[in-house]
């Protein structure tokens, strides 16, 4: 009488598991967002974010139908989604030496002539602890750091 019970709970628990899918980096980009618009206004976005910068896919697997077969990757400052491992987490370092260098001389760290707004990591030299393998770049008006280049203004 009560293992039959049991067997009915393990069952209903087995087919709510969701299944493993194939996600590229724009399906995963368009089920953050439908999460974070149909998500309760109170809920951070940076809740769906572990400790180790990937997405908990748990939160996102009725957006995309199931779990990716691969991590990806949040910045918890920027809110970019990346397929890389490294990225998220050197841009979240990039932006808090960014916002601490802005506070402390009113001034962003550019390399100096660079229109495109290229950070210069020599300006930074005290805010991080390593330097980005990539060139990052900051944007004046949201004062946010991408890895993005602008496009050239004509």
């Amino acid at each position: 009488m009560f293992n039959r019970k049991r067997k009915e709970r393990k069952k209903e628990n087995a087919q709510k598991e969701p299944e493993i899918i194939s996600c590229s980096l724009e399906d995963m980009r368009k089920a953050v967002n439908r999460f974070a618009d149909n998500s309760d206004q109170r809920l951070s976005l940076r809740s769906i974010i572990n400790q180790d910068n990937t997405i908990d896919a748990e939160f996102l697997a009725p957006y995309l139908g199931g779990i990716p077969d691969r991590p990806f990757y949040m910045s918890k400052e920027t809110y970019d989604i990346f397929e890389e491992e490294g990225k998220a987490h050197h841009i979240d370092r990039a932006q808090i030496a960014c916002d601490q260098y802005f506070l402390e001389t009113g001034q962003f760290p550019f390399i100096s002539g660079d229109k495109a707004g290229k950070i210069s990591y020599f300006k930074l030299k005290n805010y991080l602890i390593e330097e980005p393998p990539f060139d990052l770049y900051l944007d004046p008006k949201d004062r946010m750091v991408t890895h993005r280049k602008p496009p050239e203004e004509q």
